[in-house]
């Protein structure tokens, strides 16, 4: 029991460093730390819209967006 609870405080350890550099925790399992990240911005957008629109008709702001998502999973063996 001793075990889990010291692997379990070390994944944590882990995670509030990834917290520090600005992902957020989505989910906590018994076995994994979800982390996501939205690295999208406004001007990034608005580019992409100007860009693309006429040729995709929105479909690169939503390409951008999928792309600007990020996930990372921290195991907690």
């Amino acid at each position: 029991m001793k075990d889990k609870e010291k692997v379990r405080e070390e994944a944590k350890q882990e995670v509030k460093m990834w917290i520090a550099n600005g992902w957020e925790l989505k989910e906590e399992t018994p076995e994994y730390f979800l982390l996501t990240k939205n690295t999208q911005t406004g001007a990034g957008h608005l580019m992409v819209f100007l860009l693309t629109f006429w040729f995709t008709f929105g479909l690169g702001n939503l390409i951008y967006w999928f792309l600007c998502r990020k996930k990372k999973k921290i195991l907690k063996w």
